[in-house]
């Protein structure tokens, strides 16, 4: 194994069940997580004198990691509405839980992510890391390139953004068990 592989090891491994997390809560689907943590090592492979050099490796990987699940995300749309606008049967169901339920919880998930990719990139991308991972301002603000108050800002008009998108989704006082 040359030097270049071992320090790819080194560094890449201790990060791959978060970048792997990072791809899953963009994409959702086995398929599609797994194509873009492919697309996402090769970049990093490809751009491996650069990253060794960057200030915060683990940041732009994450980075890339993030971009690469967008990317996928994106070709998935675009293949769905060519497989819609062409007649053609789209694939099996899930088959796990009640027809309803499934239904519910996809449809669900699409209109979140369609929300979240209404928003600016770098709103969608701190709004991700804070929110859905748990990742601090300071690290999200290595992955954006700007400052900890420019990712407070951006968290901030993220998720008022999509509390007013996704209003109609949230509980009802009476689906919460108030009277």
């Amino acid at each position: 194994m040359s030097d270049a592989q071992q320090a790819y090891d080194r560094m890449v491994r201790p990060l791959e069940d978060r970048m792997i997390r990072s791809i899953w809560r963009i994409v959702r689907h086995p398929d599609d997580a797994e194509d873009a943590m492919q697309e996402a090592l090769l970049t990093i492979w490809k751009r491996w004198d650069r990253l060794t050099k960057h200030p915060r490796p683990e940041a732009l990987m994450l980075r890339i990691c993030i971009n690469a699940a967008y990317d996928v995300s994106r070709r998935r749309t675009r293949q769905r509405r060519a497989v819609e606008l062409s007649g053609a049967a789209p694939d099996p169901p899930d088959s796990s839980g009640s027809p309803p339920q499934r239904m519910i919880g996809a449809e669900r998930h699409a209109e979140i992510l369609r929300a979240i990719h209404r928003l600016s990139r770098k709103q969608a991308v701190a709004t991700l890391m804070r929110v859905v991972q748990g990742d601090s301002y300071e690290e999200i603000a290595d992955v954006l390139g700007c400052t900890e108050a420019t990712v407070r800002k951006h968290v901030a008009r993220g998720r008022r953004r999509l509390r007013v998108a996704l209003a109609h989704l949230a509980p009802t006082s009476t689906e919460r068990g108030s009277p």
